[in-house]
């Protein structure tokens, strides 16, 4: 039986109201500040230590998410040298065939977006095929907001939380529940058809609105912000080297290809294919810069990195101060913060909730849904794992009824919440590359996911 402490009831409260802050639209790292502060002053029970825990927890924070940050900024500077050099428009003109409208560029994107993401996971995936697909999606009339909702959607969404492919998620759940791979993947596909029928349309209807809105309007879109000296200079190198930017795109889609096929061929799964991703795109630069810009690559590279790394570090300068908080619950992260006393107070709280509740079906599944939504508030999707594995295998053996379809239900909830669908600190690769507001994208995701969600857990009874 879990013993909840006065921190685990601080953590609580203040998690609460850094949701209401979220649902009444405002900007919630003042509230994580706070919380933090009183936190770690109950977890210690010293002043200055708790003074220190605040900066502290703000640097694990910077730590763990540092990877994100980097690629995200390598691939915006790339991604500015592309299209300032013209290549970018070269090389999504056979894309533009298909997206012909702002609504078909959604499904396209999405689409897209998932079945890569199922092959690299989807951060690498966002950085790659969102660099790739997102200036046609934009040139389609379609948002950046809405390009960003359906990147987090379909890649966090549909593909990671089932990771089919990969089978990172359902490894980690199978081995905590002591059954197959095969088995947790198998119930997570009627929750991912069921997901995908409710939650997709209703995002759509939303992105429906803001099409609307943005009919006839310019589309302001950060990474590709033009001013009238910008759009002199590209003019210029749009017109330079024009014999070398043809073959050039053919080596660089064959890099990225190399790319994935690395990522196969050697098992390179999230920190190490981010790592591939992002050594390829700076020797990409290095191309392009000599190619493309001559004797001025040397200005004109450092240039675009500077772009690159002040647009990744503005996304994510309010994420650091909102993570900082949640990574105090979290075991690994509490750990670095505390030291190696520390209490892994989600899961603490998670484990009381499952000993408070009847042991019947539907108060079952609510239980596992509502503890794997829990865990995930950390942000990382996949730390909650082995919680709802074990939690699976407790309560199926308890009640006699499917562990593998409890096992996959937490593991839905999981990592759509912090993989991340809802989560402004889990969506942050999405809104870093494309210019948006991750705490915005969160709010348009929160109805369809969590209506998509009742529909997983309905699926999910009946299956038991």
């Amino acid at each position: 039986m879990v013993e909840l402490t006065a921190a685990h009831w601080v953590y609580a409260i203040f998690i609460v109201l850094i949701l209401i802050t979220m649902s009444l639209r405002r900007e919630t790292p003042l509230v994580c500040i706070i919380g933090s502060f009183i936190l770690a002053w109950v977890i210690t029970g010293n002043l200055v230590k708790a003074v220190q825990a605040v900066f502290n927890s703000v640097t694990v924070a910077f730590s763990e998410l540092l990877g994100v940050v980097a690629i995200i900024s390598l691939i915006v500077a790339m991604a500015k040298m592309l299209e300032e050099t013209g290549m970018a428009e070269m090389m999504f003109r056979p894309i533009r065939s298909m997206m012909v409208s702002p609504a078909i560029a959604y499904w396209v994107m999405g689409f897209a977006i998932m079945i890569i993401a199922w092959v690299i996971w989807p951060s690498p995936a966002i950085a790659l095929v969102g660099a790739l697909l997102l200036p046609g999606a934009i040139k389609a009339g379609l948002p950046p907001i809405s390009a960003a909702m359906a990147i987090s959607m379909f890649g966090y969404g549909c593909a990671l939380t089932t990771d089919f492919i990969i089978q990172g998620a359902p490894g980690i759940t199978a081995k905590a529940s002591g059954i197959a791979v095969g088995d947790v993947m198998g119930k997570s596909l009627p929750m991912l058809i069921v997901w995908g029928m409710i939650a997709l349309p209703l995002s759509f209807f939303a992105v429906k609105k803001d099409i609307k809105a943005a009919a006839g309007k310019p589309i302001e879109w950060a990474p590709f912000e033009i001013s009238r000296e910008a759009k002199a200079e590209r003019e210029k190198w749009v017109k330079a080297a024009p014999g070398f930017k043809k073959p050039a795109l053919w080596i660089i889609a064959i890099l990225f290809g190399l790319d994935i096929l690395g990522m196969l061929v050697f098992k390179l799964r999230g920190g190490d294919a981010t790592a591939l991703l992002g050594g390829t795109v700076g020797i990409i630069m290095v191309f392009v810069a000599f190619g493309a810009y001559g004797k001025e690559g040397f200005g004109k590279l450092t240039e675009h990195v500077r772009a690159g790394f002040m647009f990744g570090v503005r996304i994510f300068a309010p994420v650091f101060l909102i993570a900082s908080f949640f990574f105090m619950g979290s075991p690994g992260t509490a750990k670095a913060i505390f030291g190696e006393g520390a209490k892994g107070l989600l899961f603490d709280l998670g484990q009381a909730l499952a000993n408070a509740v009847p042991l019947t079906r539907i108060p079952v599944a609510l239980v596992q849904a509502i503890v794997g939504g829990i865990t995930g508030l950390d942000g990382s999707g996949f730390s909650g794992l082995p919680l709802v594995g074990t939690l699976a295998q407790a309560l199926g053996g308890a009640t006699k009824l499917d562990i593998a379809t409890l096992g996959a239900l937490g593991q839905y909830f999981a990592v759509a919440v912090g993989g991340g669908c809802i989560i402004p600190w889990a969506v942050i690769p999405a809104a870093a590359i494309t210019g948006t507001d991750p705490v915005e994208i969160a709010r348009r995701n929160l109805w369809p996911t969590l209506a998509g969600f009742v529909g997983v857990v309905i699926v999910a009874i009946f299956m038991l």
